[in-house]
């Protein structure tokens, strides 16, 4: 089967490799679409902890060789740690991901435990099921942040996570729900989503505020843009680090959240969340097209609302 590996640092490799042989308790998946988000964005700039070469890929859905439509969960842990067992693998000291510890979607099949199929609907195209794994993300987030209803809040980017943001707001019945971005095609589909108000950015402060994007730049207007005793709540993975005031911090009394990934009642929920996405906002790629389209993200360019990979189609 072709699976495009990562073997190094902005070195990607379209392979014919061994089709995966599942272990007792796993199934293969013909795998139809696979989102680029900015994980893979940074593994290409620094694979990190990835086991090189690496089949990337953790925002998965296709058919079983029985020909069930599925989305994948793709996160595990060991199962016994406290975290497990309340429900948050993602703290879990063996947390486990499809298409980071081992191969994922960037490939025609992949190997995923059994437990970790969820069905997918017929009403989802896969364009829209393609939402899913980053609106779970969201959703996380947003539960963390357990907004008010007087709370007002501003999220700092419209990709994928920043519109599960917007439409998580929408389901939770919030109103003053501001995004910011540079590109108008993201802005105008978080207006589509519930977004009171769209700009390139704000010159006022909020309650709470999102960063999807996590560049120091961005990470520094969610921070500026919180209110004082408010939240700024961190959700991108693009800079590893930030130069922050805590003097200002401490004074202003504002509280960080970090948010990583989902439960499966998130996932849950994200399924009922993408109904709303168009499946004119995702660009469908071939394996020959994944490294320009995350360079291109890397350098800035975001006129594409979400791209994914398309194994089964050729180049």
């Amino acid at each position: 089967m072709r699976a495009l590996l990562l073997k190094g640092p902005q070195k990607f490799g379209l392979e014919n490799v061994a089709p995966p042989q599942p272990s007792q308790g796993e199934v293969i998946i013909d795998v139809e679409v696979t989102g680029l988000g900015g994980s893979e964005v940074a593994a290409l700039q620094n694979p990190g902890l990835r086991p090189l070469p690496n089949i990337m890929g953790h925002g998965l859905c296709g058919v079983t060789t029985a020909g069930q439509r599925t989305a994948v969960f793709p996160l595990s842990g060991c199962g016994d740690c406290l975290y497990c067992n309340q429900g948050q693998p993602q703290l879990c000291n063996d947390w486990n991901l499809i298409g980071v510890q081992r191969p994922g979607g960037f490939a025609e099949q992949v190997s995923v435990p059994e437990s970790a199929l969820v069905h997918l609907p017929a009403s989802l195209n896969w364009e829209q099921a393609s939402f899913i794994e980053p609106f779970a993300n969201a959703v996380n987030a947003w539960e963390r942040a357990q907004p008010k209803p007087t709370d007002s809040v501003l999220i700092v980017g419209a990709g994928s996570l920043g519109l599960g943001l917007t439409a998580m707001a929408r389901d939770q019945g919030y109103g003053s729900v501001f995004v910011s971005d540079l590109s108008p095609n993201r802005l105008e589909a978080a207006s589509s989503l519930g977004a009171c108000e769209v700009a390139r950015t704000f010159g006022r402060e909020f309650d709470i505020v999102f960063d999807t994007v996590g560049t120091e730049v961005a990470r520094t207007e969610c921070i500026n843009r919180t209110k004082k005793n408010g939240q700024s709540v961190f959700l991108g993975f693009a800079s590893q680090s930030l130069s922050v005031d805590f003097t200002r911090m401490i004074r202003e009394q504002k509280t960080f959240i970090g948010s990583f990934v989902f439960s499966r009642e998130q996932f849950a929920k994200a399924m009922e969340l993408v109904q709303g996405c168009s499946s004119k906002w995702v660009r469908n790629v071939s394996f020959s097209e994944v490294e320009a389209e995350l360079m291109a993200y890397a350098n800035g360019d975001f006129e594409s609302i979400k791209s994914v990979l398309r194994p089964q189609r050729s180049a």
